[in-house]
């Protein structure tokens, strides 16, 4: 296991306080179809908060773009998406933003209450330097209300790694659910080889 920071991740050591409800979603485009094995329809990557990149996709999401993106459909496609977008937002987000991140992108939770406690301490301003390109996914659990999904990397010196990330639509559309923290997973090296399991972006 590797552990090392991800500045696309995180602020992912970083923990949470913002405990309102999120507002009610609009309603989630229905499922088209069921496979995880399937990479988002339409997909690009556009530019984000501090220079990262953002994925976005007509069929999957986000499919609302205020106060931060938000609103994925409900199929393994939106899930991915979900899980990409909060990872970008929750690094890049700027001092005004962050609690709208926490409010739409994360799960309610002691997670997320931790996550926003230790982002309140900290400030990010700039553009992140040299940040990690998302290449592919793959999940390892699917349910309607419920995924993991783990998400690859290329860092700009080559390495590649992957990340699980816990997802809920419980509060009615796909949310990241943050680890409380002391139980984060950690960050771990991939070769070319376990690359070829996972469904690329941009095949």
């Amino acid at each position: 296991m590797l552990k090392r920071t991800w500045s696309i991740l995180v602020t992912a050591i970083m923990l949470a306080a913002c405990s309102s409800d999120p507002p009610a979603p609009h309603p989630a485009p229905p499922s088209t179809s069921p496979a995880t094995s399937v990479p988002p329809a339409g997909l690009s990557f556009q530019p984000g908060p501090s220079g990262l990149k953002m994925p976005i996709s007509k069929e999957a999401g986000p499919h609302d773009m205020t106060p931060v993106p938000h609103t994925f459909a409900a199929t393994p496609q939106g899930a991915v998406l979900a899980a990409v977008t909060a990872q970008v937002w929750m690094a890049g987000a700027d001092d005004d933003t962050w609690p709208k991140v926490a409010e739409y992108l994360l799960e309610p939770g002691l997670g997320r209450d931790q996550w926003a406690q230790a982002r309140a301490l900290v400030s990010v301003k700039g553009m992140v330097k040299n940040p990690a390109e998302f290449i592919g996914f793959k999940f390892t659990s699917y349910a309607e209300d419920k995924a993991i999904v783990l998400l690859a990397a290329r860092w700009a010196d080559g390495m590649l790694t992957a990340y699980p990330v816990q997802l809920s639509s419980l509060t009615g559309g796909w949310r990241v659910v943050i680890p409380p923290q002391g139980s984060e997973p950690d960050l771990s090296e991939i070769s070319n080889t376990d690359l070829d399991t996972f469904v690329r972006f941009n095949p």
